[in-house]
This record gives C-alpha cells, structure tokens and sequence, in this order.
C-alpha cells in the first residue's frame, strides 16, 4: 500500500477517522470521461453526497474494526431519516448482541435500481467503491431498524396509555352516579341526575308534602301548605358533582376510592314552619273565637209594663297550643284527623236568667178617692207626663223638670193646695199627691233620694213623714238611680181613684225588700183663740178656723231579707208639721 502524508500539526480540526488520506503522489488531471464517471456515482441528496467517500488516487489501507464503528455511528447521526428517538436507539451493541441476532435474522431490502453510470475507466479502483457503498447501505439499513424498532416501542407504549386513559375516562365521564353512592340508604349507581331527581321529586317529596290533616269541621290542611321544604335536589347534585371536577387522574381516584368505601346522603327535611303554622291555627281561632253574648233588656212596654230581651248566646274559645301541637304531631306522623280543640263559654246572664231578674221592683200606692174633679185632672196630667220615663244609671230624675210648669195651657187646672200653712186654690192644685207617692216608691226601689220637702201641713193621704211636696220653682223631688240597669217609671190612676206608682229593672238582690216606716216623735197641741166679731149675736160662736197639732216626725228606710227578717234600717227624712190653733169668734 503507498505511503500517505500526515497533516501536520495546528492545521485544523481533525478529519474523521472514516475519510481517506490523500497520497503522497501528485494526482494526474481528471479526463472529461472520468469527470462524467465520477458525477454519475455520486449520491443523489444533499447529505449523501456530504457523506460520500472520495476515491482516493491510490490504494488505502483496510479500515480496522474500531474506525469501522466510528465511521458508522457518524453515518447514524447524519442521516436524516433518524429522528430523535431513533439515535438515541441507535447506539453500536457489542458483536453477538440482539442487534446483530435481529439483523441476521431479518431479510435486507432489495436496493433500488440505481440509474446506469458510465463505468471508470481505471478498473483497479472499482472494488474500493463497492466496498464503500455497501459499507454506507450497511450503516443506513441499521438506523433504519433501530429507528422502526423505536417507533413500534413507542406505540405500543402509547397504545397502552391511551388503553389506561381511555379506560379512566370512561368511569369519571359516566352519566350515572359513581358506584358506591346511596341517597337514604338508595343506591344512585345507575341513575343519572334527573332520574334520581325526577323519583325523589314525584315518589318522595310529593308523599311527603301531600301529608294532610282533617279536622272535624270538614277543614283540612297539608304539609306543603305549612312551609314543607326538603333540600333533596342540592343533596343528589352533590352526590352527583362529587368526582366531577379536577384532573382526569384525581376524578378517577375519587370515583375508584367511592367503590371500596361508600358514601352515603342524607336528605333534610322540614315537616312545617313554625310561622306558618302559627298564622293557621290564629286563622282557625278567627273564625272559632267569639265571646259570650249576655241576655240584656232590648226595650220595655209601658203599655203591658213588660221587658223585651235580646237572648244571650253561647262563646267559643279555640285552645291554639293545643291544636299547634296536634297538628305538628300529625304531620309527622303521616296526617290523619285531628279534633278542633274548641271549648265552649257560657254567658254569666242567659236569658232565663235575665227574665228573672227583672221586673217591678217595688210599687207605692196612695187614695185620691176624696179628691175633686180638678183635683183628679191634675193628678191625671201630672202622671201623664211621668209615665214611662226612663231614667239610666247614676242619672238623676226631676219631678219639676220632668212634669214642667203647672198651667192651665198645659192642662191644669184650679184646685186645693197648701200654700205657707195655709189652704188655698192653685193651679195644679193636688199634684203633690203625686210626687208623694213616687216618693215612697223610689225609696223602696232602693233610689238614693236627693230633694224632698215635706209638706207645711200633715196630708190626710199618707202617714207623717212619709210625704215629698213640690212647688214650681222653689221646691223640687229628685232621686238619683244608683243601680246599674236602666229604671222605668211606669203609673197610672185606677177606676176606684188609687194613684199608682211602680218603678220596673233590676230587681233587688236575694229576695230582699224595702219598706218605708214613719215614726211620729213629737206632737204639738193646738191652741183655741177666741175673737170678737161684731157681727155675731150676743152669745152666738163662729169657728173661724178649726186648730191642727202641730207634729215631727221620722221616716226609716228599713231593708228585709226574702225571709222577712229586718237586715238595715236607716234614718230617711225628718219632717216638721206646723200647728194650727183653732180660731173661735163670738158675739158681745
């Protein structure tokens, strides 16, 4: 083999250890024939044509083993159908390993059919350039097997992932709830949202909301009406979302954990609202609650001396407690018939009673049966106006004011009074009977007296101290009605000539009775006058004026129980009757 020159040293970066040294010997000049040789042999790519050994001019020493790998590792990482993968696969195996094993046993891609070149005219150096071509197909058939041994590792490997992920994301994208779910003791595994939502909506909550409660008036009310809530559709969303959000990695541990060890939801629910349920049963009690109605007096007849009653009425009361608490129990309990609670008031005055309690409650009665005719007529005028009237509670009556002044339009007439001791004729003449007489009534009606006069002389028509006069502008009759119903006056004069006076309410209590007793506790003598008249005969006497004791005298308002037995008696009045002598005249 010739002899080659070495480069010397600082010349450079090193060439590789696959290229050929140049000979030593000059080179002869390149014919145009084997200019267009050598251009026909050279490779067709850009790389390869960088790769391609140049022939050297003389004979080159065979390549030992270890430039024989150098040269086929550069070859590797030239070419440019490795990828990335492929050269890091595509390192030198020792001799005997798998590679060699897989390439004897693998057949060799038949070589294209390269175009015809012009063949070299120098002979000797072909064998050179067989050698280098197969020697540079050699190092691209093992990239080529390294890089499609690569790429079949890495699919099966990437097949395999996709396997896992696809097998992950079928669990964590099921429609249905994970496995290991259960809603009050339901599995959910294999119902999706609104299947579960749509059963606990329709099979559930509508059962439990449509619990009712009747109660004995044929009223009823539910649970739904009473503020029934249920937060089943927030559970079984969260029953559902759980494992729904995250990485793929992390919504599949979660499902896959879920299977070993369960969950279970629980659904809270509200039987009723306190509120609402209040507000009902202060409903109910509007319509149940009414007072007792007591039996009063609606009006009174003065013509039948007869009380007209509004009848008294049964109450009602509803136990509102009582009937919240029967009801939420009921709720609870499913529904079912419940009893109003209600009880019943009774009136403290019925009609039965009032009827008994009212009536006449006391009369007095006096003789005007020696009364003239003037004397009746002004009785009768005077009761006239009297008659009916009504006199309220804490009101106070007026005879005066009640009767009016004594005059003849008004239907009085002349008749016999007292006037200052003296008898004299007055319009309206014997109306003191009347306020006499009223007197005694309404001080056995248990009125509280307010003005009474007694008269200046005893009356014949009622015991000393037992009378009540009156005189138009100057002396009055009054009482006051201290009970607490209304009084009706109520009088007339009967055929036999007896004034009557009766006052009509609310009787006295337990039976008892009044009565009116006089006691005369002094009497005052009459004296005899004697006068000479010169027109009586000698001898002859004239009573010019008959004499009258005078008296004092005490009324007693005296109260009995219904057995007769005297429980009070209290000082009424004191009255002063004056004397009147009697006046004889006599002739001289």
């Amino acid at each position: 083999m010739p002899e080659t020159k070495k480069k010397p040293a600082g010349t450079g970066a090193k060439k590789p250890a696959c290229s050929v040294r140049k000979p030593t010997t000059a080179k002869k000049p390149m014919t145009a024939a084997k200019k267009a040789s050598t251009a026909a042999k050279k490779p067709t790519s850009a790389k390869k044509a960088e790769t391609a050994v140049r022939k050297p001019t003389t004979a080159k020493k065979p390549m030992t083993a270890a430039k024989k790998r150098t040269a086929t590792a550069r070859r590797v990482s030239e070419n440019p159908v490795a990828t990335a993968a492929n050269r890091r696969s595509a390192v030198p195996k020792k001799p005997g390993g798998a590679s060699d094993l897989f390439l004897e046993t693998r057949a060799k891609p038949k070589p294209k059919k390269a175009a015809p070149q012009p063949k070299p005219k120098k002979a000797a150096q072909q064998p050179k350039q067989k050698q280098r071509r197969s020697l540079a197909f050699g190092a691209l058939d093992v990239c080529l097997l390294a890089a499609i041994a690569a790429l079949i590792v890495l699919g099966l490997r990437q097949q395999s992932a996709y396997a896992e992920f696809k097998r992950m994301r079928d669990v964590v994208d099921q429609q249905t709830f994970y496995d290991g779910t259960t809603v009050e003791g339901v599995d959910v595994s294999s119902m999706t949202l609104s299947a579960a939502t749509e059963y606990w909506r329709d099979r559930v909550e509508a059962r439990n909301e449509a619990r009712t409660v009747t109660f004995d008036d044929g009223t009823s009310v539910t649970a739904k009406e009473l503020g029934y809530e249920s937060d089943y559709e927030s559970v079984l969303s969260a029953a559902w979302s759980a494992g729904r959000s995250g990485s793929l990695e992390e919504r599949y541990l979660m499902a896959s954990n879920r299977v070993e060890n369960p969950v279970a939801y629980t659904i809270t629910r509200r039987d009723f609202s306190e509120d609402l349920l209040d507000q009902y049963v202060q409903g109910i009690a509007e319509q149940v609650d009414r007072p007792a109605v007591e039996a009063t007096i609606a009006s009174f007849n003065t013509e039948t001396y007869e009380f007209e009653f509004n009848p008294s009425q049964p109450g009602a009361a509803l136990d509102a407690d009582a009937l919240k608490t029967a009801i939420a129990d009921s709720i609870r309990s499913g529904g079912g018939s419940v009893a109003l609670p209600v009880s019943v008031l009774k009136p403290q005055v019925t009609t039965e009673e009032v009827s008994s309690q009212y009536g006449l409650i006391d009369y007095a009665i006096t003789n005007a049966s020696s009364s003239s005719r003037a004397r009746i007529n002004n009785i009768e005028t005077a009761m006239s106006f009297i008659n009916g009237t009504c006199v309220r509670p804490g009101e106070t009556f007026s005879f005066n004011d009640t009767v009016g002044q004594r005059t003849s339009a008004r239907g009085f007439r002349k008749a016999t009074a007292y006037s200052s001791g003296e008898v004299t004729e007055q319009i309206g003449g014997g109306i003191c009977q009347v306020s006499t007489t009223l007197f005694n009534a309404a001080v056995k009606a248990d009125m509280e007296i307010v003005e009474r006069h007694n008269h200046s002389l005893t009356v014949h028509y009622v015991d000393k101290g037992k009378d009540a006069t009156v005189d138009w502008g100057n002396q009055d009759f009054r009482f006051k009605n201290t009970s607490s119903d209304n009084i009706y006056i109520c009088c007339y004069l009967t055929d036999d000539k007896r004034v009557r006076f009766g006052i009509f309410g609310k009787l006295l209590p337990n039976g008892e009775k009044i009565t009116v007793e006089a006691v005369t506790t002094e009497v005052m003598k009459a004296e005899t006058e004697y006068q000479q008249s010169a027109f009586l005969a000698p001898g002859q006497t004239y009573v010019l004026q008959k004499g009258r004791n005078g008296y004092k005298a005490e009324a007693y308002k005296v109260r009995w129980d219904a057995l007769g037995n005297e429980i009070s008696r209290e000082l009424l009045c004191k009255s002063v009757y004056k004397k009147k002598n009697e006046i004889i005249q006599y002739g001289l």
